[in-house]
């Protein structure tokens, strides 16, 4: 084996010199070996009169389409886009032929794959794509169409999530994107994390800004830059609304109902010492606010989650997504679990016309609904993992090791030994979880060593599937302030 090694790195020079790196490497081809199972997603959409069709903004993987209720998934972005990561997606009612997506994931983890460059829009239903404009915003958090003028658009730009910056805020365009106008700013660390429109009525529209920044050392989430805000003339001007809301304002979420223009519901982070995170109501159009649900659920975890979507038919039928996906049938005071998908809930998309028909997107892709979430289409068909780190063993054909985002680690067969495609028969799951690095003999893989949250070290029998933890200190963390850890 190292006879092998020191030739490959004696020859590749040689070969560059003699044939040019370019011409060297042209023959190489990228081939997809799965697994087949989705990765994070937190951008999804339906399209109104046609309950076969869906897209799905995925975080690293680009745009993708299903025009059979999900049963197959299609890339539709590859070859127009020039970031992978999709923030927002928005079909037009009024022409479903009409897309825009924004780009780059709102969901602003300290992994992320890429930052967005703008806004893509296409007019045949996706086929082509053009960009038009807002390339400097990176982190969109909503896309919202007029129901009867798809020239008329407004986008939540949550903005660069690691340093200050003006790119931020809601913009309106009135030429069907071809020139964009900043309506609303408070400052250069608020951008716009949820964007509503009162179908009812256009010129009415709903806002949140979240005052945020995320380093490698620090989340911060909420500032003097966080609020709600109604706009009465089209986004042109901004009220902040205040009455019955809380302080101290984190991250924001706001939409009004389609079903009755007077009840808004806003989900909030603010003070836990005080129980006043929550959902909260308005039954006036957004004049007063009250809290109707503490539930601490609803805003765990609140610079990943905070969204809330009432359904377009029933005002009291509201649901907030979150680490588990939930639904209230009373108005927000209980809640019931939705399951049957992956966990990590990111967007949700009810169709007006059929309260039952969803697609809902996740930490492992995009799930369609007929029957008000009882069952769900495939996740499991989607080339969209993310994996943060691989690793590869010596052996012919040799096999790839990675965590995958929110799932287990993975050994992928680099080829099926048959001669056909690689599929699940060719992959499964080895030593720890989503953040492993994993490690083995390359010589004689039989035990895979791979690393978890918090100190945790997982050693698997590849063989027998036998595994144990090996840990430093019999410790569990979770919980624990970091005062308190070894």
């Amino acid at each position: 084996m190292r006879l092998r090694i020191t030739f490959a790195v004696f020859i590749l020079p040689m070969l560059l010199m003699a044939q040019g790196a370019n011409d060297y490497f042209t023959s190489m081809k990228y081939r997809n070996i799965g697994p087949f199972r989705g990765g994070r997603s937190v951008a999804a959409t339906g399209v109104v009169n046609n309950p076969m069709t869906y897209y799905m903004g995925t975080t690293g993987g680009g745009l993708w389409k299903t025009e059979d209720a999900g049963q197959h998934w299609n890339n539709i972005s590859d070859g127009f886009f020039k970031t992978g990561s999709v923030g927002a997606v928005a079909a037009s009612e009024s022409n479903p032929n009409i897309i825009y997506v924004g780009m780059g994931e709102h969901a602003i983890r300290g992994v992320m794959t890429t930052y967005g460059d703008g806004v893509y829009k296409s007019t045949d239903a996706g086929k082509t794509w053009t960009h038009v404009g807002l390339e400097k915003t990176e982190q969109i958090s909503r896309i919202v169409i007029h129901p009867t003028n798809p020239d008329i658009v407004y986008v939540a730009a949550q903005g660069k999530y690691t340093t200050p910056t003006s790119e931020r805020g809601v913009y309106k365009s009135t030429d069907g994107g071809k020139t964009w106008k900043k309506t609303l700013f408070a400052n250069n660390f608020s951008g716009a994390s949820e964007l509503s429109m009162d179908m009812n009525n256009p010129q009415i529209l709903y806002a949140a800004l979240w005052h945020h920044q995320r380093t490698p050392w620090k989340v911060i989430s909420g500032g003097e830059g966080s609020g709600l805000y109604k706009s009465m003339d089209a986004g042109e001007t901004w009220t902040r609304l205040e009455k019955g809301l809380p302080k101290e304002l984190g991250k924001l979420a706001i939409a009004v109902c389609r079903s009755n223009s007077n009840k808004v519901y806003a989900l909030i982070e603010s003070d836990t010492k005080t129980d006043q995170s929550g959902l909260y109501v308005s039954n006036n159009a957004g004049k007063s606010f009250r809290q109707v649900s503490g539930d601490n659920r609803l805003t765990q975890r609140a610079w990943y989650y905070t969204e809330v979507f009432p359904d377009p038919n029933d005002d009291d039928t509201v649901y907030v997504l979150s680490a588990p996906a939930l639904r209230s049938k009373d108005g927000g005071k209980s809640w019931e679990r939705i399951t049957g998908t992956h966990g990590d809930y990111h967007d949700l998309w009810i169709n007006p016309n059929n309260s039952k028909n969803m697609v809902i997107a996740n930490d492992g892709g995009a799930a369609i609904s007929y029957n008000f979430g009882k069952s769900w289409s495939t996740q499991s068909i989607m080339p969209t993992a993310q994996f943060y780190r691989i690793n590869v063993d010596n052996l012919i054909p040799y096999n790839i090791y990675g965590g995958q985002q929110d799932n287990s680690s993975v050994k992928i067969a680099s080829m099926n030994p048959t001669g056909y495609s690689i599929t699940e028969r060719n992959w499964t799951s080895a030593a720890g979880g989503e953040s492993a690095f994993l490690g083995f003999d390359k010589d004689n893989p039989t035990h895979t060593v791979g690393g978890s949250y918090l100190g945790t070290i997982e050693v698997l029998d590849m063989e027998n599937r036998v595994r144990t933890d090996i840990m430093p200190a019999p410790i569990q963390y979770l919980g624990k302030a970091a005062r308190d850890m070894r």
